[in-house]
């Protein structure tokens, strides 16, 4: 597969999948973009009834042309336009940091799926053993932003790189809390890694990153 989140994605659903054995399967992404990473996942699992949730009408426009089932929403507020227990897999992958109220989308994740239905969400680790590294010696933890127009306080980062608007960063303990306080039961996590670093870093992380706690990337699967 050619993303590696949905690599991941598709190795801890299929587990749950045979678990689950449900018929005719349905699957959505809250926050699809343009449906990209639904659609591989979707196919990956043989699902054929693919929807997918956003805010962005562009983003929307491209996934529904990859052929999911697009409805617009604002995940901070709305409720999802789906009917309880409508979903037997529901995504939310690299959207939750960027929530002003995350409990919103994670409350009506919940409510959306059936009873047994598999929850997968994945987002930066504010305890990365990197960001460990970097409090030590004084620096930001990278991801977090303290300014609305200047990325600053990192180690060895251009000031003037654009900001990512991430809102909420999570430890993999408080992921795991927090989804357990909405109702979901967490069966399974994955340490996950970017690959984006200098090269001397990159196996070292790739190494350390298989234990969520330490890792890059978190990903989480919870059970309805």
């Amino acid at each position: 597969m050619g993303n590696p989140r949905a690599s991941a994605s598709v190795a801890l659903l299929s587990r749950a999948m045979r678990a689950m054995a449900f018929e005719d399967a349905k699957i959505v992404e809250l926050g699809c973009g343009d449906g990209s990473l639904v659609m591989e996942v979707a196919n990956a699992l043989g699902i054929r009834d693919v929807y997918g949730v956003d805010i962005d009408e562009v983003a929307l426009k491209k996934a529904e042309g990859r052929g999911v089932k697009v409805f617009k929403a604002d995940l901070n507020s709305d409720p999802l336009p789906f009917k309880d227990g409508f979903f037997d897999v529901v995504l939310m992958e690299e959207v939750i940091k960027h929530l002003t109220n995350p409990d919103n989308a994670i409350k009506e994740a919940h409510r959306v799926l059936k009873i047994g239905g598999a929850f997968l969400l994945s987002t930066p680790n504010l305890a990365w053993w990197l960001n460990r590294l970097a409090l030590l010696f004084g620096y930001q933890p990278y991801w977090s932003e303290v300014s609305t127009i200047y990325n600053v306080g990192k180690f060895r980062r251009d000031q003037r790189l654009p900001l990512s608007g991430h809102l909420r960063l999570y430890t993999h303990r408080a992921l795991k809390q927090l989804l357990e306080l909405h109702g979901f039961k967490v069966i399974a996590s994955k340490g996950m890694t970017y690959g984006n670093l200098p090269l001397v870093l990159r196996h070292l992380d790739g190494l350390v990153s298989k234990m969520p706690s330490l890792a890059q990337i978190i990903m989480v699967l919870a059970r309805k």
